[in-house]
């Protein structure tokens, strides 16, 4: 019965990210650096705030998660995948916490987004941030 257990406590690390999900997902887009945002033209240099939405085979690219707020919140059919900012991943947007505080971000908007809410509720608190879903923050953009 022992070995049993052993067996089950070592599959819970695998299951646990499983369980994560949205992050790191084989079928999610990949950021192409050097591309232009959809929104405001400019070149796409950091993984840390560029983010994608579409559907598979069409997806536009952004630099930032306050350009990709410009375009309102996703149609039907479409995903939202926004980098986690620790990984520098993309994640898709209702698995992640997003942060506006006061931070340099491409857009001075002040927005990242995190895999964990702990990490986010920190870099909120240090930044004098809010904290929430990507939802909370549509139409809330400083231009």
């Amino acid at each position: 019965m022992r070995s049993g257990r052993r067996a089950l406590w070592g599959w819970l690390p695998a299951v646990a990210l499983l369980l994560a999900g949205g992050c790191g997902r084989g079928d999610a887009p990949r950021v192409n650096v050097g591309a232009p945002c959809a929104s405001c033209g400019m070149s796409i240099r950091d993984t840390h705030f560029a983010c994608v939405r579409g559907s598979r085979g069409h997806y536009l690219q952004f630099d930032s998660i306050e350009c990709l707020l410009r375009n309102g919140p996703a149609r039907t059919g479409e995903l939202i995948f926004l980098p986690d900012y620790d990984r520098a991943q993309l994640c898709l947007a209702d698995t992640v916490w997003v942060v506006q505080g006061s931070f340099p971000t491409p857009m001075g908007g002040g927005f990242a987004a995190f895999a964990t809410e702990a990490s986010a509720r920190d870099v909120g608190a240090r930044t004098k941030g809010r904290v929430g879903r990507l939802h909370e923050f549509i139409g809330r953009t400083r231009s």
